[in-house]
């Protein structure tokens, strides 16, 4: 019999509830006690000498980082690109009337690269909907070669034989086309992700 932790009462050593007070496990081996206490202050003393080798070795870390360190943190350029979401590529082309599909991409062509639209060429590619434009350049007579498509409002181009995230519709892209018409005038519009929209109008006029 030994007496309970919390009333002493007299209670068997291994009864599991104290028939005085009910408190639980009401005998526990004061062996016990000492060896949690002895686990606690080796614990204790171990995390003294642990912190007191990591204060030396952070002393010398930072001597050894201080002397190889560089003096400025690494260069963060401030002009991220900012992009757009390619726009999707399968819809079906929204009116074009009075324009024909392929005078919208040529005018989307003259308007982007800055040429007469009277000197750029229009063919039917391949594939249904897609328009190969083509034009040459005045300063050193190199041709240039797009197909284009329109997808809803979106005119969706890119150079002859390549391919392309706003082509594919898939991924970013730094601007996207889009093309409108009101009152006769076809507007076209570069929508861009980090500078003002720019616009280009047309009028039937400028396809004879």
């Amino acid at each position: 019999m030994k007496s309970c932790r919390e009333c002493g009462q007299r209670v068997s050593s291994e009864a599991k509830v104290c028939p005085g007070c009910g408190v639980k496990k009401p005998y526990q081996s004061p062996v016990r006690g000492l060896i949690f206490i002895g686990i606690v202050v080796i614990a204790i003393y171990k995390g003294c000498s642990g912190e007191g080798s990591s204060t030396s070795n952070s002393y010398h870390s930072n001597d050894v980082a201080s002397s190889n360190a560089p003096t400025s943190q690494p260069f963060v350029s401030p002009d991220v690109v900012k992009v757009k979401k390619a726009p999707p590529v399968n819809l079906s082309p929204a009116s074009t009337a009075p324009f024909t599909v392929a005078q919208v991409c040529k005018a989307t062509i003259a308007g982007m690269f800055g040429h007469d639209i009277g000197s750029i060429k229009t063919a039917k590619a391949g594939t249904k909907g897609v328009f190969t434009i083509l034009y040459r350049r005045p300063s050193d007579g190199q041709n240039f070669s797009f197909d284009c498509k329109l997808s809803d409002d979106n005119v969706i181009w890119k150079e002859s034989g390549k391919s392309s995230n706003r082509w594919n519709g898939t991924g970013n892209v730094e601007f996207n086309v889009v093309f409108t018409i009101k009152d006769s005038t076809l507007t076209i519009t570069e929508l861009h992700a980090d500078s003002d929209d720019v616009t280009y109008k047309f009028s039937k006029k400028d396809f004879r």
